[in-house]
């Protein structure tokens, strides 16, 4: 028997944990601790994770491992560290111990200077990764407020019938020119990760001992894949298909290959690169191959005289904000659309002439107190609500109840407090003629100052430029999307798809699946304030525009967590009071 096998065994004998504890249930779900953290931090979060309610729907049983021996925890760690995986033997022998037919573990890694949690869930008997999630954080502490979306997402893809899918065997891929190995195998895991999420293959990750790992990567290194050793890759795994996968370097930019081989014939089934300059980027992109490889496809914009694209990130970058080079793109829902509403016609160019930088994140409740100085709790009170009506509540939650006037003071008030010219004058001694809204009763003047420096709200067309990230689709995820790649009322998809998960809340931001440009919750969370008046829009063609010259509404965009599908779309248009503070509305930063 192998040492940390006999060493988990031993764990659970110490324990009293029997596998006659759960009788003959097959159906079960062992949780280890997470490994990477302190020993109690990391058994924390099995907690949390067995103690999820969503399991009970999954599993007869849940049983959480806590009390684990620092040698087990270090073994795992250097292991998981190695190859990305559990140790195969491993689990199989304390699945079998236990009498679970399943078990959870995960781990926190450094990427870059980004923390990532990973969990994943394995089938004990044919070790295929059932399901796995990811976050970012910035304190450990915050992964609790993280699991019960993350708990849920996995629920839902254990009850899935994988038996009919080919087995793609996922083991340790190479990495070359100074490609650090850590971060190499984050990626993996995040792709395998990926892969399992979707209903293309049921992965089988492929897992050996340290040696043998080591030894798999001093070939690849060679950059010689002979068929022989890919063959041996998907062997005794039922695979019928093998992912050859590498990342390094491609001239001056980074790379990330992987290849769909056929086990028996070699035949290449399928394979995709994507080509980057910042290896933070592949974050970004990973979920974005795992898609491609799923069958998600991303339909991309139409030629346009001066494309719309995502620029070279320039120096310094603003914290948790992407660029957007500007370009040309086609503003607006065709006709053919589904569920499309009249105000996306007509369909017009809109060059946006300046690059610009935009929110990764809707404005978290942290960020918010920290220039606002009120909670969550006293912005509700400002709205009027009573009682427990609260939707979401955490440092990484989006901000909700902001009125349009909360967003732009927010803006001038953070842009202050970070040397920057504040984008607005906020003039609260008169009332705005422009304002045609008989329910606004605060109805300040507020204007623009275009060359100022500091953070504003992004107007409609930047919205939308961001939001399609290079699509033309209905949205950026393609003709369609899921509860699995954003916040919104899973009872009601677009044109009839499959329903989803109803959260009946927001979510962390960050939870759902970012758009090719690396932007997350465009679509569904909360609203997102802009600066426009809403109004009609023009058949001609456009460059730089702000909107309505006057109104009654500012423009909201993207659908929230309790909106039907259809309103996520990118072309969908919003609009409230701008006075009006809602359960689901919040906003994201723009700066020059």
């Amino acid at each position: 028997m192998k040492k940390s096998v006999a060493f988990v065994l031993m764990m659970v004998a110490a324990l009293g944990v029997a596998g006659a504890a759960y009788g003959q249930k097959k159906e079960s779900l062992a949780v280890l601790p997470f490994t990477g953290v302190q020993t109690s931090d990391g058994e924390t979060i099995a907690r949390a994770f067995a103690r999820a309610p969503v399991w009970r729907d999954a599993f007869n049983g849940v049983m959480s491992i806590t009390r684990a021996t620092q040698e087990f925890i270090q073994f795992e760690q250097r292991f998981q560290r190695m190859s990305g995986l559990t140790d195969a033997d491993t689990i199989f022998e304390l699945g079998k111990q236990l009498n679970a037919s399943h078990v959870m573990t995960g781990y926190t890694t450094k990427f870059g200077n980004r923390n990532l949690a990973l969990v994943s869930i394995l089938d004990v008997e044919s070790l295929q990764l059932i399901a796995g999630e990811y976050r970012v954080y910035t304190k450990i502490e915050e992964v609790a407020d993280m699991i019960p979306d993350m708990a849920r997402n996995m629920a839902r893809a254990v009850g899935r019938d994988t038996s009919k899918l080919p087995g793609l065997s996922v083991p340790p891929f190479s990495r070359e020119n100074g490609i650090n190995e850590s971060d190499a195998q984050t990626l993996a895991q995040i792709l395998a990760i990926g892969l399992a999420n979707g209903n293309k293959y049921a992965v089988l990750p492929r897992t050996d001992s340290l040696e043998k790992v080591r030894e798999e990567h001093s070939r690849q290194r060679s950059g010689q894949t002979d068929q022989e050793r890919v063959k041996r890759l998907g062997v005794g795994r039922n695979a019928e298909y093998v992912l050859v996968s590498s990342v390094g370097t491609w001239g001056s930019l980074l790379s990330f290959d992987a290849d769909v081989h056929n086990i028996e014939s070699m035949i290449l089934r399928e394979g995709f690169a994507e080509r980057y300059k910042d290896f933070s980027e592949g974050l970004e992109l990973i979920p974005r191959l795992a898609a491609r490889l799923n069958g998600e496809t991303i339909t991309a914009a139409p030629a346009a005289p001066a494309p719309a694209q995502a620029a070279p990130a320039q120096k310094p970058m603003p914290a948790n904000m992407v660029r957007i080079g500007g370009g040309t793109f086609t503003m607006g829902s065709p006709t053919t659309e589904a569920s499309r509403g009249s105000d996306e016609s007509p369909q017009h160019q809109v060059t946006i002439s300046k690059p610009f930088y935009i929110g990764k994140y809707e404005v978290t409740q942290k960020e918010w107190t920290e220039v606002m100085g009120t909670t969550i709790h006293q912005q509700r009170a400002l709205a009027g609500y009573s009682g427990d009506s609260t939707y979401g509540v955490g440092d990484n939650y989006p901000m909700y109840y902001v009125s349009w006037y909360d967003a732009v003071e927010y803006c001038n008030k953070r842009s202050a407090k970070e040397g920057l010219a504040p984008a607005y004058t906020i003039d609260k001694t008169r009332s705005d003629g422009n304002n045609g809204n008989g329910g606004d009763n605060v109805k300040w003047v507020v204007t623009r100052n275009v060359n100022a420096t500091g953070y504003r709200l992004p107007t409609e067309a930047e919205w939308e430029l961001a939001c399609r990230a290079g699509t033309s689709a209905p949205f950026y995820t393609g003709n369609n999307i899921t509860t699995n790649h954003a916040n919104y009322n899973g009872n009601y998809p677009y044109n009839n798809n499959a329903k989803g998960e109803y959260r009946q809340r927001t979510w962390a931001v960050g939870s759902g699946t970012p758009n090719p440009w690396g932007l997350y919750d465009m679509s569904g969370n909360v609203w997102e304030w802009c600066w426009d008046w809403y109004g009609s829009y023009s058949s001609g063609s456009q460059t730089d525009p702000s909107g309505a010259a006057a109104g009654s509404d500012r423009v909201e965009r993207g659908g929230s967590w309790n909106d039907d599908a259809q309103n996520a779309r990118s072309a969908y248009r919003g609009s409230d009071t701008p006075s009006g503070r809602s359960v689901n509305l919040g906003f994201r930063l723009v700066r020059p």
